[in-house]
């Protein structure tokens, strides 16, 4: 409901200001636990990761020392599974008690069909509402369990729901793309604390004096940044953020604060605490005059950086490549798949 409805439901309810930046240092203070014991972690959302287990089965002695050491990085509030895919993993956790619940292969297929339909929203990779709209079709058709979705015919789905509902039939057969853990970085960060709430041209005097400090840690490191973050806590309680990234990778002080300063004025209050944190990184080489490349090379270089650029604003699901699968097939979703664009 909206805040003025609920208030005058409740007049004596107590509003909470939001804190994203707090939310999302808690979140990767989770995700660090989990790399500690060597795992590569994908993390698409807030409190959801998924984990390959397999390749540090021999560390910790097999799935069950793996999950053992994971829930005691984690610690007790956290609810962990193990399935064969992340579609079957969630919703083992969700069930899970006290214990961790683990699904062998042998007893995928089972769970999975005893799942119901709308458990995939929000969890493919298509538009949220369309998958919403599929999933209130197939529940007014009688389709209330993925055991059910997955009698209905390859071709029928594909006809009614689009790719939609091929991923939708995918993940009820137990097909998921493999994991892609997040890749490893050392994350610069420089904070300021600000002896009282400022604005105007005095925080943009503590974002000057941040940049240049990010800019001498990526030049003794040789890096360049890729992306960059801002944060802010603001007087009064909650705190703002927001992420941007140069056109090609720098790690000039003044180019940073370019990029960053409009950012300052879309503060909602002044700012007690401003801090910029360097969220991708690549490795800072100089430009040279290109004599022996030919054209389509150095074209086709300027496109994965472009590429690599796009995924670290908007991530991995924010670029996809077409694919030709069947040339022949009069229907556009079996003609052409959508993967991601890795360069």
């Amino acid at each position: 409901m909206g805040l003025g409805e609920a208030v005058d439901i409740c007049p004596g309810l107590s509003l909470i200001t939001p804190d994203p930046t707090r939310a999302e240092a808690v979140w990767e203070q989770f995700l660090c636990r989990i790399e500690s014991i060597g795992a590569g972690v994908e993390s698409e959302r807030d409190g959801e990761a998924f984990f390959l287990a397999d390749g540090i089965e021999r560390l910790h002695g097999g799935l069950d020392g793996v999950i053992r050491l994971a829930s005691r990085q984690l610690g007790p509030a956290v609810k962990i599974a193990a399935a064969p895919t992340r579609l079957a993993a969630f919703a083992a956790a969700q069930r899970s008690g006290e214990g961790a619940l683990v699904i062998a292969p042998g007893q995928l297929q089972e769970n999975l069909d005893s799942l119901p339909v709308a458990i995939l929203n929000g969890r493919l990779g298509g538009p949220e509402k369309a998958c919403r709209r599929m999933t209130s079709s197939l529940a007014r058709l009688g389709i209330h369990r993925l055991g059910r979705l997955r009698e209905i015919s390859r071709d029928a789905i594909a006809d009614r729901f689009g790719d939609v509902g091929i991923e939708a039939l995918d993940a009820a057969m137990g097909v998921e793309a493999k994991i892609h853990p997040r890749p490893p970085y050392e994350g610069l960060r420089e904070s300021l604390e600000l002896p009282e709430a400022e604005s105007g041209i005095h925080l943009q005097s503590a974002l000057t004096i941040l940049c240049d400090r990010i800019a001498a840690r990526l030049a003794s490191a040789g890096m360049s940044a890729r992306a960059v973050a801002m944060e802010a806590r603001l007087s009064g309680g909650g705190s703002w953020a927001m992420e941007t990234a140069p056109r090609e990778p720098t790690g000039r002080a003044e180019l940073l604060r370019m990029i960053l300063l409009p950012g300052l004025e879309q503060l909602p209050r002044p700012a007690e605490h401003l801090s910029l944190r360097v969220t991708g990184m690549t490795a800072a080489a100089p430009k040279q005059i290109e004599i022996t490349r030919r054209p389509e090379e150095t074209r086709l270089l300027r496109l994965n950086e472009a590429a690599l650029q796009v995924r670290a604003v908007v991530g991995e699901s924010g670029l996809m490549r077409v694919l030709d699968a069947e040339v022949g097939s009069h229907l556009p979703e079996r003609r052409m798949l959508l993967t991601p664009y890795l360069s």
